[in-house]
């Protein structure tokens, strides 16, 4: 029951989306939330309100001048109960109220009342999620610190295709768990990130690097900044939008990150090394595009820089936590690994177990100590790993 006595007020609105909104709320209540649903006129015009009165076990507010049973005006005591309000889906409409404090509605002026957090989940049409009005809104609220789970893109209700749809449930799920279960244990801490994949060209067209996601990286970055760490991020490419409200630093080639985290190390009390660098890079670059003239090329390659195994060496009272994605002897070598760049903590995870990979949502980890402790976690989501890194992390702080 994670979410055991925590409030949360489910706005709803009139986007085709609407039906992932159900399964939302019931996933809300059966991790022990007590779940508000407020629904704009549109919305019932999509689903039943009965449907979420069912799921949520709590009556739904449609009416901004619904009397209740205490002398309160509804909107008002719901917005004093609130641990969070979550707009899911969020049309553009309702962007466009928050952003300006317009308050016509049930749902608006709960939003403009509420004073805990608000998370919103925008889905609506591409091209008016593109609109520059749309972004100018969408930019405000984020100033002011409203959290935003991202449109995903694919095929649209309306016969487009591209960015627009409500994220996955469980994304949206994620992030209300992120925003309700935050722990600020590393408050003062200052933590340097690395996350995504280098490149290494071999012309100015071709490049060996690897199928890292960031995913990772930038979950263990969001979630240190949310237990009340100072983080800065040093990205090499990814496939994911950049976290919000982090000093990002983007980099290409592996030399440019290891000079970049050296840089930044001397003023770190813990670096988490979560990128993949390419470990080899051709011994000679060609300045222009190599054509396609033999059967076979063959490239003669280098090492590039440990920066892992550097920082182990230079260290002084810093923690390092380092990975190792393996596809065999997995803990043998993560072992090792452990060792030879001097971690305090090393993560351990088997790039070909089933929700593992680098562009999976979740991971499959082991992670070990010097004393020899080794916890063996299941499959979690990212960000959940990156809370039981952490975790380890202040029990080490604490020694």
């Amino acid at each position: 029951m994670e979410l055991k006595n925590r409030t949360i007020l489910l706005g709803v609105t009139g986007g085709i989306a609407i039906h992932k909104s159900l399964d939302y709320a019931s996933q809300l209540v059966k991790l022990g939330a007590s779940v508000h649903v407020i629904m704009t006129e549109n919305a019932t015009r999509l689903i039943n309100p009965l449907q979420f009165q069912v799921l949520s076990r709590n009556s739904v507010l449609l009416d901004l001048f619904e009397t209740g049973e205490l002398w309160k005006p509804p909107h008002i005591d719901l917005a004093d109960q609130a641990d969070l309000l979550s707009i899911v889906p969020a049309t553009a409409n309702i962007l466009g109220k928050i952003a300006n404090g317009i308050a016509d509605d049930a749902l608006s002026t709960v939003a403009v009342s509420v004073h805990c957090p608000i998370l919103v989940a925008a889905a609506m049409n591409g091209h008016m999620y593109k609109n520059p009005f749309v972004q100018q809104n969408i930019a405000k609220l984020s100033k002011v610190g409203i959290e935003f789970v991202e449109p995903a893109s694919g095929d649209l209700a309306c016969g487009y295709e591209g960015i627009g749809r409500l994220s996955p449930v469980e994304t949206i799920l994620q992030r209300t768990r992120q925003i309700l279960t935050n722990d600020p244990d590393l408050k003062g801490k200052r933590i340097l990130v690395t996350a995504g994949a280098t490149r290494e060209y071999i012309d100015p067209v071709r490049f060996i690097t690897n199928g890292s996601s960031g995913k990772m990286g930038y979950a263990i970055a969001e979630a240190a900044a949310r237990r009340g760490a100072t983080v800065h991020l040093i990205s090499g490419h990814t496939s994911v939008p950049s976290p919000q409200g982090i000093d990002i630093y983007h980099v290409d080639t592996t030399q440019e990150m290891h000079e970049m985290v050296l840089d930044k190390f001397k003023d770190t009390d813990i670096a988490v090394m979560a990128a993949a660098p390419t470990d080899f890079r051709p011994a000679e670059y060609t300045h222009h595009k190599i054509k396609k003239q033999k059967d076979k090329l063959t490239l003669a390659l280098e090492k590039t820089p440990d920066t892992a195994q550097t920082l182990g060496k230079t260290k002084t009272d810093q923690i390092t936590v380092c990975f190792a994605a393996e596809t065999n002897d997995v803990l043998e070598n993560a072992k090792e690994k452990l060792i030879r760049k001097n971690c305090d903590l090393i993560v351990a995870n088997d790039l070909l177990a089933e929700g593992a990979g680098f562009s999976e949502d979740t991971n499959i980890v082991t992670i070990l100590d010097k004393a020899g402790n080794c916890q063996q976690l299941p499959l979690l989501s990212k960000y959940e790993v990156a809370n039981a890194i952490f975790d380890q992390v202040v029990k080490l702080i604490k020694k």
